[in-house]
């Protein structure tokens, strides 16, 4: 209940965090657009003012042309007349002088001669826009349209034209990439905002999917450091009862034997004590192995003689071939011993049947290479690189009665960093794995 609890928490969390994340992403993406249309609006504002400042300009030319004097319109600025006339079009008045605006002067015509005249040059009107356009640094296109829907811009600017009834006027397009560089910074802030917080919520999950791995390998771990902790307290504790309460103590020869079958246990609590504590200490760097000049060939053989009365009790079948003749490395003996005999119980733990196990030593070039093959259950893929992590075991509810606490392989990894060395495993296609130590 307490795995299953953790693993629904642990979704619930991840839900909520991508939740978060979608709930932020739209969240940018509603304020980018609301800051491109701002931009937008701006831009329609500053197109308009330049739109009526050429409107006026052209509406001036066209009215000097062809209503006030086409030949004054000819004539330079400063040589131009100003000419008024009655209701009944009779020249009142004729006077010399410069014409700024002929809009702003007052001369008045109307609507349709408005309509007329501005049709007469709508193509210059259109230039002279793109031209200040470009001056302002704007390389948008443009052109003249006429009764355009203005309710339907979609992804252009409309600018309707006062001189005319219809939806005349200028519609601009290709602004977008515009607008794109002047949202830059928010978009490049959105970026950063964005990433930074999917990084946070990856890392997050990753640290509490990681806190909680652990809480349920440290659990495995009591559990199983619990049961190899209880068997040898039980059984010195049964013989010290027997030598104290059957007056065992008086036949010498019994005696001996409870007082080794204490002794035996006593040496597994010191065995199992030392190998925590030199994984500890291996880890934090603060025990450093001290290498001297050892053969390797000589070590395993030390090794699987030591081991003869496992190998017995299990019905193993143990061989050994070398290939090569110089084995000689600077290796730390003890810690070494540590590794092949943690390797060798696994093969011997985890065998399903009668153990068949392969040692190899290997020289080739100065290189040597230490193997052991076994016959067992082989290493899951999505294992083979988890199981030289401290505490962790493979699971298999098959093997839930075999004794372990998850350090044997991580220690054999730490040693064999410490020797600059490396361990590796692979699965062998007729069952089994091997393990291959690199020196």
């Amino acid at each position: 209940m307490m795995n299953g609890g953790k693993k629904i928490n642990l979704r619930s969390i991840k839900a909520l965090m991508v939740f978060c994340q979608v709930l932020l992403v739209v969240f940018t993406i509603q304020w980018l657009s609301s800051q491109y249309n701002t931009q937008r609006d701006e831009l329609k504002k500053n197109l308009t003012k330049i739109f009526t400042d050429i409107q006026h300009k052209v509406s001036d030319s066209l009215i000097l042309e062809h209503v006030v004097d086409p030949v004054a319109a000819k004539t330079p600025q400063k040589e131009a007349k100003l000419l008024a006339t009655d209701q009944d079009g009779h020249v009142v008045n004729l006077s010399p002088g410069k014409i700024h605006s002929m809009v702003a002067g007052g001369v008045m015509i109307s609507r349709g001669q408005e309509q007329s005249l501005f049709k007469m040059d709508t193509i210059a009107f259109n230039e002279m826009f793109a031209s200040q356009m470009k001056q302002n640094g704007w390389d948008f296109n443009s052109s003249w349209v006429v009764n355009c829907d203005s309710n339907k811009e979609g992804k252009s600017i409309f600018i309707k034209s006062d001189f005319f009834t219809q939806d005349n006027g200028i519609i601009v397009r290709d602004y977008s990439g515009y607008l794109m560089m002047k949202l830059l910074p928010q978009l490049l802030f959105v970026l950063v905002l964005l990433t930074l917080t999917a990084a946070a919520f990856v890392i997050a999950y990753k640290g509490l999917s990681s806190q909680l791995k652990l809480s349920q390998l440290k659990d495995d771990f009591i559990s199983n450091m619990s049961h190899e902790l209880k068997t040898p307290i039980s059984t010195v504790k049964l013989a010290l009862e027997a030598l104290n309460n059957y007056n065992i103590i008086d036949d010498p020869k019994l005696s001996r034997e409870y007082l080794g079958m204490a002794t035996s246990e006593m040496d597994r609590l010191e065995l199992l004590a030392t190998r925590v504590l030199n994984t500890s200490l291996l880890e934090n760097g603060k025990m450093h192995i001290q290498r001297e000049s050892y053969d390797l060939r000589q070590l395993v053989t030390e090794v699987l003689q030591n081991m003869q009365l496992r190998f017995a009790q299990h019905e193993a079948n143990v061989s050994f071939n070398v290939t090569g003749n110089n084995f000689v490395a600077p290796i730390d003996k003890l810690h070494m011993q540590g590794v092949l005999v943690n390797l060798l119980d696994n093969s011997l733990k985890y065998s399903t049947s009668a153990p068949n196990i392969a040692v190899t030593l290997t020289e080739n070039s100065g290189a040597i290479q230490l193997s052991l093959t076994d016959n067992g259950p082989g290493i899951p893929e999505e294992y083979k690189e988890k199981i030289f992590e401290k505490f962790f075991r493979v699971p298999n509810g098959l093997r839930h009665n075999t004794k372990g606490y998850g350090l044997g392989l991580s220690y054999a990894a730490q040693v064999m960093r410490q020797h600059n060395g490396s361990i590796n495993v692979n699965n062998v296609n007729a069952g089994g794995c091997v393990f291959t130590l690199t020196f």
